[in-house]
This record gives structure tokens, C-alpha cells and sequence, in this order.
């Protein structure tokens, strides 16, 4: 039996929305109360472990993920690696995300750049980095996943072209820029999207969000997808390995041999290191 002061109507109804709103309230504070997100580490990065008897890890910069698993795992390979370091760790960021503080510390034992870039961070960059490997004769080709491009004005109109959000990026963003406006392309007419990554880039030109993007041909054998390409630029410089000066020199030619293997067909490397001509490969 309800109690006497229920048997009114209107405060039966007053104490059922008393009640709801309590209720409400107890879940909404509940709702609040969730465990903290976990922080995140640098998703841009890349670890092998080496097997070996070194101690520390090797730490690598480049400007894409483009070769770098192979690159590290290579590396891990390395017998000379394997007695000097426990690992290898690979990262990659947009070139102007390098400060001039993670050059003067030598936060990265091989930095994968252009002079002009680092010379602009630390002018005196040579009293801590120096060349060892140069890559050049390096080919830059518009790439579309429908009819083959054409270096007319008419052929860019109303296409969707992918660029690195990277403003020293020749291969990704001054290149494809340039054959633009060589063209006499109104570049603030065109639509140009722009990537912070070259994964993203890559990613939405294969699912067909863009119609054209720029690359070398090693654009062909990562997509795995039917493409057409015309030439940008012939002999181009591609970038600069830069290498501590604190270093073992014996894992010079590991290193050459690291990237020469993985990026064997795409690029053409000069080794500046000394005893250079003394390494396989």
C-alpha cells in the first residue's frame, strides 16, 4: 500500500520526477568518472632489436616512412652494428620539425637531409655532422591513377593534386609546384591538398581521393595498383646522410650497405665517408 501522502496524484507524479532527476544526475557523474587516456608515444618511429652485445641505440631521422622499416631492419642485421648497439630506432618527421637544439645535442647519429636545411639550423652543423652518403640522378615523375599526365596547361584544370605540407621537400612539394607554374598553371586557382605525412599522401591517392601526386618510381612497387606517370625532373639530388662525427667508423659501410640494399634501384648514393672504396656492395 502506498504511503497516505502518494494518494495524491500530483505528488506522485512530483516524487517519480524527483526521482528521475536524481538518477540522471548519479549517471551523468558516473559518466565522468573515466579512467585517464593513456599518453601516446611518436607514432612516426620504428625499434629492431639487434641480438648483439652493444649497448644504446642507433638513432636514425628521415623526412618519410618510405624505406625506413627496411632501412632499420637492415641495420639490426648488421654484424658491426650488432657489437656497438642493443638497437635501432628510425623515426620520421616533416624536415622543419628539426631544431637547431636536437643538432647541437646530437640527439640522432645519422640525420637524413639537405645541407641548405641544416646549415640554416646551425650554421657550424660540421662540428657535429658530417656527409656520408649523397644520393642524386634521381627521377621525379606526376603519377595518376587514370589516363597518363600531360605537361599542358588544359590536362591540370579542376585535378586534385596531393603535396607534403613540407616546404623543403623538392620531390614532394617545390618540384610539382614548379612544373606547375612552368606550365603557366594558376597555382592559386588549383586544387592543391595538402599531407603532413607521405603514408597520408600515398593513402588517399590510392583510395582515389586525389587525382595526381609526385614521386620517384618507387611510388609503383609500394601502391601495387596500375599507374601512369610522365617525367617532372631528371637527375635530381635526393637528399644527404649526415652522420655524427662521434661515431665507430667501422659501421660506416654497414650503413652504406644498409641503405644501398634497401633502396637498391630508386636511388643512385656517392659514399663520401674515408675507406669507402674498401666496403662490399
Amino acid at each position: 500500500m502506498l504511503p497516505l501522502f502518494l494518494t495524491s496524484h500530483k505528488a506522485y507524479f512530483g516524487v517519480l520526477a524527483a526521482l528521475f532527476a536524481a538518477g540522471f544526475a548519479l549517471c551523468l557523474w558516473f559518466s565522468k568518472q573515466q579512467a585517464s587516456l593513456p599518453l601516446l608515444g611518436d607514432y612516426h618511429v620504428y625499434h629492431c632489436d639487434t641480438g648483439g652485445s652493444g649497448k644504446g641505440s642507433f638513432n636514425l631521422l628521415t623526412v618519410s616512412s618510405i624505406f625506413a622499416r627496411a632501412i632499420a631492419d637492415n641495420l639490426c642485421r648488421a654484424p658491426l652494428m650488432a657489437g656497438h648497439y642493443k638497437s635501432v630506432s628510425i623515426s620520421w618527421k616533416p624536415r622543419q620539425q628539426l631544431t637547431a637544439e636536437e643538432v647541437l645535442n646530437e640527439d640522432y647519429d645519422l640525420i637524413w637531409s639537405r645541407e641548405h636545411s641544416l646549415r640554416g639550423l646551425v650554421p657550424e652543423y660540421s662540428s657535429y655532422y658530417e656527409s656520408l652518403l649523397r644520393y642524386d640522378q634521381y627521377k621525379v615523375f606526376w603519377f595518376s591513377r587514370n589516363d597518363q599526365p600531360q605537361l599542358t596547361r588544359e590536362y591540370f584544370r579542376d585535378k586534385k593534386i596531393g603535396l607534403l605540407n613540407d616546404r623543403l621537400s623538392h620531390t614532394f612539394h617545390l618540384l610539382p609546384l614548379a612544373s606547375l607554374k612552368q606550365l603557366g598553371v594558376d597555382i592559386s586557382r588549383q586544387s592543391l591538398i595538402y599531407f603532413d605525412d607521405a603514408s597520408s599522401l600515398y593513402r588517399a591517392f590510392a583510395q582515389g581521393d586525389l587525382d595526381l601526386v609526385s614521386g620517384g618510381l618507387f611510388l609503383e612497387q609500394d601502391l601495387d595498383i596500375p599507374l601512369q606517370r610522365m617525367l617532372i625532373a631528371d637527375n635530381v639530388v635526393a637528399a644527404t646522410l649526415f652522420v655524427r662525427k662521434a661515431r665507430p667508423a667501422e659501421i660506416d659501410c654497414a650503413i652504406a650497405t644498409a641503405f644501398d640494399d634497401a633502396t637498391a634501384g630508386y636511388f643512385s648514393a656517392h659514399r663520401d665517408f674515408p675507406g669507402a672504396a674498401h666496403c662490399g656492395g
